[in-house]
C-alpha cells in the first residue's frame, strides 16, 4: 500500500478569515480550530499550496490518495466537504473554483500565515467543532448531509445509523452535527433498561434539551401537545398539572403520536431541526411506534430524524425495530446508513494522528488491523496500549508485535479494569450500577465516600480520557442533569457484568438507598429507577412499593403498556416478599393498575377481568385499602360493559356496603353509578332513577371531575343517565332539563371524556325521539372527538349511531354496514353491553332497505342476544320491529301480537314514551279496539310533557280520526 509523502515544504497561510498550517495540520476560522478531516485537509494544502492555477483531477487523486484506485466522485464528495467546512458557494466561489471536466483552482489570494502553536487531538464537546482527528467515513458523512438538505428544503428524512459496538456511531453524529453549525438540535439517548422501558425517553430527553435552548418551545408544546408538556413537569405548576390531566382523562396513547406530529409540522415551519436518538436498541416500543408513525406522516415537515443502534441486538433480540426498519425502507420512508469497520488507509490514517512515519509502515498498519479487525474503539484502545509519548517506532512495533491483543472488545476493557486502582475500581463499579450517567453525588452516597475526593477521582479518570467524560448535558434551574458519563456504554456494560454479583447486589441497595435520600432532598429520581435498584438488591418489598408508584406514574402519563410491563414484573416479584397484609395490599394496587392499564390498551377482555377479579379477592382481607374505589368502580363498569349484570351488581353491593362503613361518599358514589347503568339496561325505569336521584346527591357536593376513580365527572354522567330514563318515563321536558345541564357542565370542564359521555347520552335520547338528522350530527360530533383525543370507548358507537341515522335518511344498505362492522369490532373487543340494541339497529335498517328475511335474521339474534344477558331496555322496540316484519311479510296476526307484547313489556318496565310508542303502533296498523283508543287516549293526558313531539302528534290524528269513525 503505498501513501502519499509529506510534502518537503508545508503550506502555511492565511486567506480570508482562515489560517492553515499544514505541518500542525490545522485549520483555523479566526483563530479557532475548525473540523476537518484528513482528506479534504489534505485536498486543501495541495490545492492552497498552487494558488490561482488549474490542479487537474488526476493530479488531485495522485497527490491526496496516492495511487490507490478511486472514483471521481471521491474527489467531488471532497471538494463538497471541504466547501461547506470553508462556507463557499460553488455558484458564487470565493476560495476554490471549478474548472468543468478539467479539475479546481484555488482562488483566495493568500498571504504568509502567522506562527501557530501545534493543534492537539482533543474529543470534541457537544456543540463544538469536531477535531482533525474524525478519520474516514467519506460516503456516510454525505449520505447524512444530502439527508439534512432534503430536511431543510421541506421533506421529511428519517435516517438510520446502523453498526456495532464501538464502531464510531456516536463519533460520527458528533461530526456530522459540528458541520452543520448553529442549527436547531435536540438529542436523546436510549439507556439499558431491567424490564419495561420508560416511555418515548429519549424524544422526552430530546425536548428537555430543546426547551432549554430555544425558550419558544414551551408555549407551543402547551398549544399543540399538552400530553407532551404532561411529561416535562418544570414546565409547568402543579396547578397547570392538575387541570391538565382532568382535561385529558381518558384519551388514549395515539393522542400523544398527532400531537407529537402537530409539534413538529409547527416548529419545522420557521427553522429545521435535527432530532437524534442514540442507542434504538434499548429503546421502548412507544418510541419506535412514535418513528412509524411521523416516516408516515404526510406534509411539508423540516427534519431529520437521526437514530442510531447496534444492529446485532437489533436483529437477534428480534426489536420492533426489526422489522420496523425493512417495512420504512421498502416504501422508501428511511434511508439506512451501515458503519463498517475502518479499512487498513483509514487505520492509517488515524495511526498517522500519532506517528507519521508508523503510518506509512505497511507492515504494522496490516498487523494493527489484522489485530483489531478495523473497530475503530479497538483500533484506539491498542494504539493508546502500545504508544508512549517519547516512545520511538522501533519500541512502538516491538510492542505491538509482542502484544497479546485479546479477541474482542470485552476482553480489551477487562484489561483496562485490571489496570484500575482500588479506589477507582470501586467507584466505576458504583458509577456502572447507576447507569451510563450517573451524579457524582450518588456516588459519594453509595460509598459513604467523601463527596470531593470522589470528585477528584471521576476528574483523574476523565483527564485518562479512557472510563469516563463529562455529560453533555448541563444543569439548568428545575431539572438535575448527571454531570459525568461513561465513554461508551460498553465499557460500562463489561465493568458491570465483571463485577461480582454479590458486590452487584450489595451496591444496587447502596445506590438505591442514595438515590432515595436524593430524592427528598429534591432530586427528580424516577419511581421505576428506585424499583429497578431494588428488585436487583432483593428487597422485594420496598422494589414492589416503587413498581406501584411507577406503574401509576405511567398510567398519568398516557402510557398503559408500560403500567401492565410494571405490573407483571412486580407481580412475579410477589412471589419473593413475605405473607401478609402489606403483600395483600401491594399485589391490590398492582393488579388494580394492571385492571385498569389492560382495559385501556385490550379492552374488557380476559386480561383486564382477570387482574380485577386478582384485586377483587383480595380486598377482602384489605377492606380498607385506598385504591378500592378505583377498583370497585373499574371492575363494576368492566363487568357491565362485558354484559356480566349479575356480577357488576354483587361488584356494587361491595362497595356500597364498603362505604357505609367507612363513611366513603365517593365508594357509595360508585356504587350508585353501576347500580344505574345495571338497573338500566335490564329495562327497570323507576329503579334506575332511584339509584340515580341517590347518587347526583352525593356528587353535587363532592363537586369531582374527572380522577382516578372517574373517567368523566360524574355530575354529567348522572345528569345524562337520568335525562335519558325521564324521558323513558314520558318526563320529556324535564329529560331535556337534565340533558342541558350534563352539556352544560362539560363545555365548562372541558374534559374530551365528559364530553364524549354527554354527547353519548344525548344520542341515546334522540333514538328513542326518533330524530336521524340529530343523531347524525351527534354521531359526527362523537367521531371528531373520538379521533382527536384517541377515545377507545366511543370508537365503535359513533359508526353504529350514525349508520342508524343513514338507514332513516334514505341510505339503509350503507347504514347497516356500518351498523354491523362497528358492532362486530365492539364484540370482537369483549363488549356485549347494549347488544341487543345495536342488533336491532341492524335489523331495523335491513327492514328500511326492504329485506324483510335478513332482517328477520338481525332480529332474532337481537332477542336471543337479550334473553341471553338478561337485558331489556330495548325489547319494546324489538318487538315493535318483529311486528313489523310479520306485517310486510303478511303475518297480520303475528304482527298484532308482536304489538301487544311491546305494550306489555313497556309497562312492566314502568316507561310510558315506549308504551305509547307501542300504542299509536297498534292503533295505526292493526285492528285496535275501543279500549286501545282509550288507553292511548289516557296516556297522551296523562304525559303533558310529551307535547308538541312527532309521536303525541301522530297520536292525535289517531284519536281524531277513531272518534270521527
Amino acid at each position: 500500500m503505498a501513501r502519499p509523502q509529506p510534502h518537503p515544504n508545508p503550506v502555511q497561510l492565511c486567506f480570508v478569515e482562515f489560517e492553515l498550517d499544514e505541518a500542525n495540520a490545522c485549520l483555523l476560522r479566526n483563530g479557532e480550530a475548525v473540523a476537518l478531516a484528513p482528506t479534504p485537509f489534505t485536498l486543501l494544502c495541495v490545492l492552497a499550496r498552487q494558488p490561482g492555477s488549474l490542479v487537474t483531477k488526476d493530479a488531485l487523486l495522485d497527490a491526496v490518495w496516492g495511487h490507490r484506485f478511486v472514483s471521481d466522485s471521491v474527489l467531488k464528495t471532497a471538494i463538497s466537504d471541504l466547501r461547506k467546512v470553508l462556507g463557499d458557494d460553488p455558484r458564487r466561489p470565493r476560495f476554490i473554483e471549478t474548472v468543468s471536466r478539467r479539475g479546481y483552482r484555488f482562488i483566495a489570494a493568500p498571504s504568509p500565515a502567522p506562527s501557530m502553536p501545534p493543534a492537539s487531538v482533543t474529543v470534541p464537546a457537544a456543540g463544538t467543532h469536531p477535531s482533525p482527528s474524525f478519520i474516514g467515513r467519506t460516503d456516510e458523512v454525505s449520505k447524512l448531509q444530502r439527508a439534512w438538505e432534503r430536511a431543510d428544503g421541506g421533506q421529511r428524512a428519517v435516517v438510520w445509523l446502523a453498526g456495532e459496538p464501538g464502531i464510531g456511531k456516536t463519533t460520527l453524529i458528533e461530526y456530522f452535527l459540528a458541520s452543520l453549525g448553529g442549527i436547531a438540535c435536540a438529542r436523546g439517548h436510549c439507556v439499558e433498561h431491567y424490564g419495561a422501558g420508560e416511555p418515548y425517553l429519549p424524544v422526552l430527553e430530546a425536548l428537555a434539551d430543546l426547551c432549554r435552548s430555544d425558550p419558544t418551545l414551551p408555549a407551543l408544546l402547551r398549544a399543540v401537545a399538552p400530553t407532551w408538556l404532561l411529561q416535562l413537569p418544570w414546565l409547568s405548576t402543579t396547578e397547570e398539572r392538575d387541570a391538565l390531566r382532568r382535561e385529558l382523562a381518558g384519551i388514549g396513547p395515539d393522542r400523544m403520536l398527532r400531537e407529537m406530529g402537530e409539534l413538529l409540522d409547527r416548529y419545522t415551519e420557521q427553522r429545521p431541526l435535527l432530532l437524534v436518538t442514540e442507542d434504538l436498541h434499548w429503546s421502548d416500543r412507544a418510541t419506535v411506534q412514535l418513528i412509524d408513525y411521523v416516516a408516515r406522516r404526510r406534509g411539508r415537515t423540516r427534519l431529520m430524524w437521526l437514530s442510531s443502534f447496534r444492529l446485532a441486538e437489533v436483529v437477534a433480540l428480534d426489536h420492533p425495530l426489526s422489522s420496523l426498519r425493512h417495512e420504512l425502507r421498502l416504501q422508501r420512508l428511511c434511508e439506512e446508513v451501515v458503519l463498517d469497520p475502518f479499512s487498513e488507509t483509514e487505520v492509517a490514517d488515524y495511526v498517522a494522528l500519532h506517528s507519521i512515519s508508523l503510518a506509512r509502515d505497511e507492515t504494522f498498519v496490516r498487523a494493527l488491523h489484522e489485530r483489531t479487525d478495523g473497530v475503530p474503539l479497538f483500533v484506539s484502545s491498542v494504539i493508546s496500549e502500545v504508544m508512549g509519548p517519547t516512545d520511538d517506532d522501533a519500541t512502538i512495533e516491538a510492542r505491538l508485535a509482542g502484544l497479546t491483543v485479546p479477541e474482542n472488545l470485552a476482553a480489551i476493557i477487562e484489561h483496562y479494569i485490571t489496570k484500575l486502582g482500588q479506589e477507582q475500581r470501586a467507584l466505576l463499579s458504583a458509577a456502572a450500577v447507576c447507569g451510563v450517567e450517573f451524579r457524582v453525588e450518588t456516588v459519594s452516597l453509595a460509598l459513604e465516600r467523601d463527596l470531593a475526593s470522589v470528585a477528584d477521582t471521576c476528574e483523574e479518570l476523565v483527564r485518562e480520557q479512557v472510563w469516563l467524560t463529562r455529560s453533555r448535558a448541563t444543569e439548568v434551574e428545575e431539572t438535575v442533569e448527571l454531570p459525568y458519563s461513561f465513554r461508551h456504554a460498553l465499557f460500562r456494560q463489561v465493568l458491570y457484568d465483571r463485577t461480582p454479583r454479590s458486590l452487584r447486589t450489595h451496591l444496587h441497595r447502596q445506590v438505591g438507598a442514595a438515590l432515595e435520600r436524593e430524592r427528598t432532598a429534591g432530586v427528580p429520581v424516577a419511581a421505576s429507577e428506585l424499583a429497578m435498584h431494588f428488585d436487583r438488591a432483593r428487597q422485594p418489598m420496598i422494589a414492589l412499593r416503587y413498581y406501584a408508584e411507577a406503574a401509576e406514574a405511567a398510567l398519568l402519563h398516557f402510557s398503559p403498556a408500560l403500567c401492565i410491563g410494571l405490573t407483571e414484573r412486580a407481580l412475579v416479584l410477589l412471589t419473593q416478599a413475605p405473607e401478609g397484609t402489606e403483600r395483600d395490599a401491594l399485589e391490590i394496587t398492582l393488579a388494580t393498575l394492571q385492571g385498569v392499564s389492560a382495559f385501556h390498551t385490550f379492552g374488557v377482555g380476559s386480561e383486564a377481568r382477570n387482574a380485577f377479579e386478582r384485586a377483587y379477592t383480595l380486598l377482602a382481607d384489605v377492606p380498607e385499602h385506598p385504591m378500592r374505589g378505583r377498583l370497585l368502580h373499574g371492575f363494576g363498569y368492566l363487568l357491565g360493559l362485558r354484559g356480566d349484570y349479575a356480577l357488576a351488581l354483587e361488584v356494587a353491593e361491595r362497595a356500597e356496603t364498603l362505604s357505609s362503613e367507612a363513611n366513603d361518599p365517593a365508594l357509595m358514589l360508585a356504587a350508585c353509578i353501576v347500580q344505574g347503568e345495571v338497573h338500566h339496561l335490564q329495562g327497570r325505569t323507576q329503579t334506575t332513577r332511584c339509584w340515580l336521584e341517590r347518587a347526583l346527591a352525593i356528587a353535587e357536593p363532592l363537586g369531582i371531575g374527572a380522577n382516578e376513580i372517574f373517567a368523566a365527572d360524574p355530575q354529567v354522567m348522572l345528569h345524562g343517565m337520568l335525562a335519558i330514563e325521564l324521558v323513558r318515563s314520558g318526563l320529556v321536558e324535564q329529560g331535556r332539563a337534565h340533558m342541558q345541564r350534563a352539556r352544560t357542565r362539560a363545555q365548562a370542564l372541558r374534559q374530551p371524556m365528559t364530553w364524549l359521555v354527554a354527547t353519548w347520552q344525548e344520542v341515546l335520547i334522540e333514538v328513542r325521539m326518533g330524530d336521524p338528522v340529530r343523531v347524525a350530527a351527534l354521531a359526527d360530533d362523537m367521531q371528531t372527538l373520538v379521533d382527536e383525543y384517541s377515545l377507545a370507548l366511543g370508537r365503535t358507537a359513533c359508526r353504529w349511531w350514525r349508520g342508524w341515522a343513514d338507514a332513516r335518511n334514505g341510505a339503509p344498505r350503507d347504514g347497516y354496514r356500518r351498523i354491523r362492522e362497528a358492532y362486530e369490532e365492539h364484540t370482537r373487543l369483549g363488549m356485549r353491553s347494549g347488544a341487543s340494541e345495536v342488533l336491532g339497529y341492524a335489523a331495523e335498517a335491513l327492514l328500511l332497505a326492504g329485506d324483510c328475511d335478513a332482517a328477520q335474521v338481525e332480529l332474532q339474534e337481537a332477542l336471543r342476544v337479550g334473553e341471553e344477558l338478561g337485558e331489556r331496555v330495548y325489547l319494546p322496540q324489538l318487538l315493535l320491529l318483529e311486528a313489523s316484519i310479520a306485517r310486510m311479510q303478511g303475518r297480520l296476526d303475528a304482527s298484532s301480537t308482536a304489538v301487544r307484547r311491546a305494550v306489555e313489556e313497556a309497562r312492566a318496565q314502568e316507561a310510558p314514551w315506549l308504551e305509547l310508542l307501542a300504542l299509536v303502533e297498534l292503533c295505526e296498523h292493526h285492528n285496535a279496539a275501543a279500549e286501545d283508543h282509550q288507553a292511548l287516549a289516557t296516556l297522551v293526558d296523562q304525559s303533558p310533557e310529551t307535547d308538541g313531539t312527532e309521536l303525541v302528534k301522530r297520536a292525535r290524528l289517531l284519536l281524531q280520526a277513531a272518534k270521527s269513525a
